[in-house]
């Protein structure tokens, strides 16, 4: 290259990068015009949809005791479990937030009264209900379909807490066919209810068609179960009633004592239990206790043969929990 044209590029590169530096670091003549700062904007971690989080129905005093719903869809640690007559069974630590064991428990069956738990977790959904407002039974309140007797008449009236005894203490399906009125909605929205409740508390594969159980439509999992009965013993105002081991009526003349259905309330410090039976479910049982130990278990059982051999399942479930 000829040296005078290769200097002359030295030159100019040279003068091109001093007026860069120049530029970089003189102060302007003309101050720049200041701009407004950014506004900070706080930008919070959005959720993942497929994350579960306590509904918001549910009382924030006792929420921490329903994050163990997320552990309970797991598979459980020991293959070998106790040998029960029932058809579906389900056993969790609820300390450990760990299945233990399962028979069938994904398979949807009819739950006959166990339905009731989920009614009643329906009934405390709804915003500002007065469990201390008296509601009067008509017609309306009475099953269509036959499921025993009573411990409530037509042109009764009673506050909304007794009916919810009769219902989860007695498992008295005409305490059960009131709850809708108690929470002052419509039979079939409150049923309706009952599923969206379900759904809160991934209780996949539960539905419903009545608030007691009558109808073989009353369908959940061994499973869903568990959720609901874990649910309505960390509830504060349904676990006080779930796990009495008697009810009282107010009568008028005088006060009337309805016993639980659950055996076992003297054998362990009971935090929940609920009873069902129908032809189509057979005997069914779901309860949450506090073992000698101190272990919090809860489990399920449904479709066992007989009355007391829903019992002799659940003992032997948790006894055996309790030794792993």
């Amino acid at each position: 290259m000829n040296p005078t044209v290769l200097r002359t590029a030295v030159v100019a590169l040279n003068a091109t990068l001093a007026i860069g530096v120049l530029t970089a670091v003189w102060p302007s003549s003309t101050p720049a015009k200041s701009q407004p700062p950014m506004p900070l904007v706080q930008v919070l971690p959005e959720i993942p949809a497929d994350v579960w989080t306590p509904p918001t129905w549910f009382p924030e005093a006792t929420e921490d005791r329903l994050w163990v719903l997320e552990d309970l869809d797991g598979d459980g640690l020991d293959g070998r479990g106790p040998k029960l007559r029932a058809s579906s069974a389900i056993i969790a630590d609820l300390d450990r937030g760990e299945i233990l064991w399962a028979k069938d428990a994904d398979s949807p069956r009819s739950i006959a009264s166990l339905t009731k738990m989920f009614a009643a977790l329906a009934l405390v959904s709804h915003e500002d209900v007065d469990l201390d407002r008296e509601v009067c039974l008509g017609p309306e309140q009475w099953p269509s379909r036959p499921g025993g007797r009573s411990k409530f008449s037509t042109g009764d009236c009673h506050a909304g807490w007794e009916y919810l005894g009769g219902a989860l203490v007695a498992s008295d399906n005409r305490g059960a066919f009131s709850l809708p009125a108690v929470a002052d909605a419509e039979f079939y929205t409150f049923v309706d209810r009952m599923d969206e409740v379900a759904s809160d508390l991934r209780a996949r594969s539960a539905s419903f068609s009545d608030p007691a159980g009558l109808e073989d439509e009353n369908r959940a999992s061994a499973r869903d179960v568990l959720k609901a009965v874990v649910a309505v013993s960390a509830h504060p105002t349904l676990a006080p009633v779930a796990s009495a081991p008697w009810w009282t009526l107010d009568e008028g003349r005088g006060q009337r004592r309805i016993n639980t259905t659950n055996r076992l309330v003297d054998a362990y410090e009971t935090l929940a239990a609920k009873t069902g039976y129908t032809d189509t479910a057979r005997y069914c049982f779901a309860t949450v206790v506090r073992t000698a130990s101190g272990r919090t278990l809860a489990s399920v059982v449904l479709g066992a043969p007989t009355s007391g051999s829903r019992f002799t399942d659940t003992r032997a479930l948790l006894t055996w929990a309790d030794q792993h």
